[in-house]
């Protein structure tokens, strides 16, 4: 089973594939190692499995390249789609592989506070509010917090309960928490801006054609 892994392994990267199993939930074990790896041709390979073959521009996919970690190399963002459910995608690169780091947000977006680097991830639904904030340390994205609000859900707000990390609290407590890890996003970041087709992938990498 070893050796038929790695002849796997070893035939994607002899035909330019850097891009494994990300797509099925794998994060860190998902990498594949190039000699000299750069990450617009690790990007770009992610990029091209968001491609149909068959139909190359029927995709709703839209990406954009912003550095969430402060490090000096980009991290891509990928968004599927715009709808309730959707959302996006993030890929960065550590010591020379690409990893996937998790789906974040809702509407094929989230929010970004440059400032402390916060990633809000947020979903709302029937009065039902759940977010949680994430920051990206040494190629992995920890989550630091997570706030659960139902008072919406109910007639009466006081029928409802407030939590933050698992733990119910008071709206005082809650409202204390969000204060902490609260700040200004980005209202001009967006996961969507550039189609997935093989020209914006050439143009926005800056690639040879």
């Amino acid at each position: 089973m070893k050796i038929i892994c790695a002849i796997i392994i070893i035939a994607a990267v002899a035909a330019g594939g850097f891009y494994l199993g990300f797509r099925t939930g794998s994060t860190r074990d998902a990498g594949v190692e190039s000699e000299e790896p750069s990450w617009k041709d690790l990007y770009a390979g992610v990029l091209r499995t968001y491609i149909d073959p068959e139909f190359p521009d029927s995709s709703f996919a839209k990406f954009n390249l912003y550095d969430l970690d402060g490090d000096g190399t980009p991290e891509l963002i990928v968004s599927e789609g715009e709808f309730h459910m959707c959302e996006a995608e993030i890929f960065t690169v550590y010591r020379g592989v690409v990893y996937c780091l998790g789906s974040f947000g809702s509407w094929g977006d989230f929010g970004y506070a440059p400032e402390t680097g916060y990633i809000y991830s947020g979903m709302t639904g029937q009065g039902v509010t759940y977010t949680t904030i994430h920051q990206i340390v040494d190629g992995r994205a920890r989550e630091l917090v997570s706030f659960y609000d139902t008072t919406g859900y109910y007639a009466d707000p006081e029928d409802g309960s407030y939590e933050v990390d698992g733990e119910e609290v008071s709206q005082e407590e809650y409202n204390r928490a969000w204060e902490k890890y609260g700040g200004n996003t980005d209202d001009d970041f967006t996961a969507r801006k550039y189609d997935v087709n093989e020209d914006e992938i050439t143009r926005v990498l800056n690639l040879p054609y």
